[in-house]
């Protein structure tokens, strides 16, 4: 029988240098990041260095069986050795790879090498000109020690036609010997059907699946068997998509892709972070968008889980980053292609292969062969990110990155200038760059970098003839020092580094939510604006109507803005009537005659006051000074009490109040994720969030406190214990020492919290 052990605790780890040994060397935990950076000003050579890795393993071995050593990932080229035997090597840091070592392996104790080289002077994909996004070190993924009978499966490939109509499954199974091969089909441990074929014959299993959806992501279990003596189990789904020129259709239903780019960037650690962390990820995109595209490059088997479990749709990327090499570096990411396929053609969730070096020039030769590649492998279609207009068109789905708009002009390209032929479009990138926002920017610009996404969204979601588009990015990210702001991260997320949400990201999930979802895209607090001047409150909600008060003067009822944003599934709100029934009641003057005033008032705060007025401006000198006071009453306050504004959002039958304005006094909101961590087959970590937030349940964005950090007993932290809010809110991460209690102690001069965990 096939036994999987893993093989994350207990390695040796030091950069290499001469004449190494143990003594040398620090007991690390795999997933593992050869260096610990900073949170900002990440310098990127700090991590290019080759060091070595070592464990010991004590094995049974036994003569009738075959063994393998399986790497998720290594960045970038590891080198493995047991018992100082050279066993083999592999070229690429963001694709599975595994070894046989039956003949170096032997009875009773082994020590396993693996040398690992993370310089970015490799000869391999995405390497070759400065990158725009880090590439960090280490073993970063899970590693497992496989055993297997003599004959045992070597590779399954599931092949479907039509669900829709035909529900026939079936299963190509690639062996090193035996006679039969069958497979089960179960649902929750549940036999559904099984069949047997002989060996060289596919299986074919009968039986009507439940497809797998964003709505209902249904998943099954396929049990493999090669004889009785060696078996896999595979967790997969089943589905109908297609990509055709009206659109992307999912089971016969046209879906419109949402999508964001995501980088697996986390803080401190680079790329190596286990499970919990992966999945995390996936529910924050889950609740804001339906697509995510790995930018740029395969990832970890757990998002993509996640993805699977949760119904969020994948668009999968070959690594690459703007250049092509020389012929030994298009072999490798041809490899790198093929290992992409080879290894994620079971998530149901994956819709699209990326098989083009992202914003690449064109490569007939090599792009035609990387298509082909795909298609042998998979029948799902082919897509290639390009930075250009008119790229050669080799792959089924034209995807292209479109930053055209810098807030004044167009928001994107008409199709017809982007490619020729008649075929499925995807707009791959947008904003980013065009637009970096920090979440200590002032209230004006994290609302533009908001309203940006939502009129971009608003256009794609209008246009029939754009299947869809990822903004970029998920998150902000540490970047090489050609690139991102002074700190080198570049702020192009719609969350910041720690998965927390900007404005931006409250537009997303204002659109996706099936729950009462409210937030106030900006203040009215007069300091944050040119001039003192605010007039209008954007709200991102899925209510159907928003009734607003004024300390406790009722405005009125707003509802979302269809002129504006009609293409949205849930339109913005605008608050532009700060004033309700004030001049009715203080002039005795109709809502319809003050309209005039109002316009007025608004014009004059624009310009900045009335001494920058000439005489042309405005005759009626009287009218103009009872507009303008009117607005400094009501709503710029100039010298008298600041407004608390209450929001009351009604939401079917249901109804969540949110208020602004001014503050008292404020705290912080401390959460971790969960309280429990569970050591399965590597260490497990939890996220812990502080947030400073006002008795109003404000956010305070220019709030940068300062805090100690302690950890005791079972687990420990990553990252620095001294750390100070950016932009109101922190993160960190704790990770698992050992099973037991552990405590979190959170301290600075306004409070003094202990968080308890428990390690299982």
């Amino acid at each position: 029988m096939r036994i999987v052990k893993p093989l994350n605790f207990n390695w040796y780890f030091a950069k290499k240098m001469d004449n190494l040994t143990i003594d040398d060397m620090t007991l690390v935990n795999i997933p593992h990041s050869n260096i610990e950076t900073t949170l900002t000003h990440v310098n990127e050579l700090d991590y290019q260095f080759e060091s070595v890795y070592k464990k010991k393993l004590d094995v049974n071995k036994a003569e009738d069986k075959r063994y393998f050593i399986e790497f998720d990932g290594v960045l970038h080229k590891a080198s493995l050795s047991v018992n100082d035997l050279f066993v083999g090597e592999h070229l690429g840091g963001y694709t599975r790879f595994k070894f046989e070592i039956t003949h170096q392996l032997k009875e009773g104790e082994n020590w396993i090498t693996v040398d690992v080289d993370s310089r970015e002077s490799l000869n391999i994909p995405p390497f070759g000109k400065t990158i725009d996004y880090l590439t960090y070190g280490g073993i970063y993924r899970e590693v497992r020690l496989i055993e297997t009978p003599q004959a045992y499966i070597e590779d399954v490939r599931i092949h479907t036609k039509n669900l829709l109509t035909d529900p026939t499954i079936d299963i190509e199974v690639v062996t090193t010997g035996g006679k039969q091969t069958k497979a089960i089909l179960l649902d929750q441990q549940h036999v559904l059907v099984e069949a047997t074929a002989n060996i060289g014959s596919r299986i074919r299993l009968q039986y009507p699946v439940t497809l797998w959806d964003i709505d209902q992501p249904k998943l099954y279990d396929i049990e493999i068997w090669l004889d009785d003596d060696d078996h896999m189990t595979i967790n997969t789904g089943f589905k109908e998509a297609e990509f055709r020129k009206d659109g992307f259709y999912l089971n016969g239903k046209n879906v419109k892709i949402n999508g964001l780019n995501r980088h697996q960037i986390y803080p401190h650690v680079g790329y190596a972070m286990p499970k919990s962390a992966q999945v995390l990820d996936a529910k924050i995109l889950k609740e804001t968008v339906n697509t995510v595209r790995t930018s740029h490059y395969p990832q970890s088997h757990h998002f993509i889980n996640a993805c699977d479990a949760l119904g969020l749709l994948v668009f999968m990327e070959a690594p690459g980053w703007q250049f092509i090499g020389d012929d030994l570096w298009k072999e490798n990411y041809k490899f790198q292609v093929k290992c992409m396929v080879r290894e994620f053609r079971h998530h149901p969730s994956i819709i699209l292969w990326g098989v083009r070096v992202n914003e690449s020039a064109d490569d007939h030769n090599l792009y035609d062969q990387t298509n082909q590649i795909a298609r042998l492998l998979d029948d799902r279609p082919t897509g290639g990110v390009r930075c250009f207009s008119f790229s050669e068109e080799l792959e089924d789905v034209y995807t292209y990155n479109d930053f055209i708009h810098s807030g004044h002009n167009v928001l994107l390209k008409p199709k017809d200038e982007v490619f020729k032929q008649d075929r499925p479009y995807v707009i791959t990138e947008f904003n980013g760059h065009m637009f970096p926002t920090k979440t200590f920017d002032h209230a004006a610009k994290r609302l533009e970098h908001a309203l940006r996404y939502a009129n971009i969204m608003n256009a794609y979601m209008g246009d029939e003839l754009i299947t869809g588009a990822f903004g970029w990015q998920y998150i902000d990210y540490n970047t090489h020092k050609e690139f991102g702001a002074p700190d080198r991260v570049c702020y192009h997320g719609v969350y910041d580094m720690f998965r927390l949400p900007k404005q931006a990201a409250h537009v997303y999930r204002s659109q996706i939510s099936d729950i009462p979802y409210m937030a106030v895209l900006n203040g009215m607090d007069i300091g944050d604006y040119e001039e003192s001047f605010v007039d209008h409150m954007y709200v991102a909600s899925n209510c159907d109507m928003i009734e607003v008060y004024q300390n406790e003067r009722f405005i009125g009822e707003f509802y979302p803005d269809k002129v504006t944003f009609p293409h949205l599934k849930h339109p913005l709100f605008v608050i532009n009537d700060f004033y309700g029934d004030a001049y009715q009641m203080d002039l005795g003057i109709s809502k319809q005659a003050s309209q005039s005033y109002i316009k007025m008032a608004h014009d004059v705060a624009k310009r900045g006051g009335l001494d920058k007025l000439t005489k042309e401006d405005y005759i009626d000198r009287k009218s103009l000074n009872i507009g303008w006071q009117m607005y400094g009453k009501y709503v710029a306050n100039w010298g008298s009490g600041a407004f608390t504004y209450t929001l009351k959002g009604h939401y079917k039958d249901q109804i969540i109040e949110r208020k602004i304005g001014p503050y008292q006094t404020y705290t912080y909101d401390i959460q971790s994720d969960q309280t429990d961590l569970y050591i399965e087959d590597t260490y497990d970590v939890q996220r812990i969030t502080i947030q400073a937030i006002d008795n109003l349940g404000q956010e305070k964005p220019y709030c940068f406190d300062g805090f100690s950090i302690e950890t005791n007993g079972s687990i420990e932290l990553i990252g620095p214990s001294q750390i100070a809010l950016i932009g109101g809110r922190y993160a960190f991460w704790i990770k698992s020492k050992e099973k037991g209690k552990g405590t979190v102690h959170i301290k600075n001069y306004k409070i003094d919290r202990t968080l308890t965990f428990q390690v299982y």
